[in-house]
């Protein structure tokens, strides 16, 4: 197979492959679906209970139904769940998203749902919850999951796997710039110092897709955030460990006691 040109890459790293196996119906229980009119397309947003409300972001090339063992124990705790599915990916429609676009989805979503109490996310989830904070929304508390760094850190592992040299990911960077897409602006170390939302970061160590050095990096960058750090619980194991869905609930519930 011959190297993608930088064009194809730079398209391609803007398409999220859709899970074969992603359920079909609501991806938890009571879960009412809403359709937003979102820039030509439409996005899917899943809700349940009543209190306050909690923005769920799931991961790039995730669904809602990712997010499944957090959601439970946010209704339990009686909040208020509004679960979004990015453009591109689960309910939602189109095939190719980037970012910025995320974010502007989760700002339509917050304006028209009324305000967002907290936000918990995961992976690519948080840069999206960082650019929205970034871009106007004040929840009064974030948990961040696994979370990433630098968007540019990823187009470089995506260029290089794609065949790209050195010279082949520069001309990438700046196809995507042609799309709208510059990846550099996104940089969530530097976005977090002037949030003044209180956060939880928890990442584990055996992290193969975002390291957690990366974690620790935006966590000491955000004035009074706290760091979990769990072990052995990779990417995607810690989306369903009671540990990490305890402490995040938890610390929500304090975030947003009366």
């Amino acid at each position: 197979m011959e190297p993608l040109r930088p064009e194809q890459a730079a398209r391609l790293f803007l398409r999220p492959a859709r899970k074969a196996d992603a359920p079909s119906g609501p991806p938890f229980p009571d879960a009412q679906r809403t359709d937003l009119d979102f820039e030509g397309a439409k996005v899917a947003l899943w809700q349940a209970g009543a209190g306050p409300t909690v923005l769920v972001l799931h991961g790039w090339e995730g669904t809602a139904a990712d997010m499944r063992p957090f959601i439970l124990g946010l209704l339990e705790s009686r909040f208020r769940v509004l679960a979004l599915e990015f453009p591109g990916h689960g309910a939602s429609e189109g095939k190719s998203t980037s970012l910025f676009q995320c974010t502007r989805a989760v700002n339509q979503a917050i304006a028209h749902f009324g305000p967002v109490h907290a936000i918990l996310a995961h992976s690519v989830g948080c840069a999206v919850a960082v650019e929205a904070m970034k871009a106007g929304a004040r929840p009064k508390a974030a948990v961040l999951i696994s979370t990433p760094a630098r968007y540019k850190d990823y187009v470089m592992q995506f260029g290089s796997l794609a065949g790209l040299d050195g010279e082949g990911i520069k001309q990438m960077i700046e196809e995507l710039r042609k799309l709208d897409v510059d990846v550099s602006a996104i940089n969530t170390p530097e976005a977090v110092k002037t949030l003044d939302v209180p956060a939880l970061l928890i990442h584990s160590d055996d992290d193969r897709i975002i390291p957690q050095a990366l974690g620790r990096e935006v966590a000491n960058a955000w004035p009074g955030a706290k760091f979990m750090s769990v072990s052995g619980l990779g990417h995607r194991k810690i989306l369903s460990a009671p540990s990490v869905v305890d402490a995040s609930v938890s610390f929500l519930q304090g975030q947003l006691a009366p």
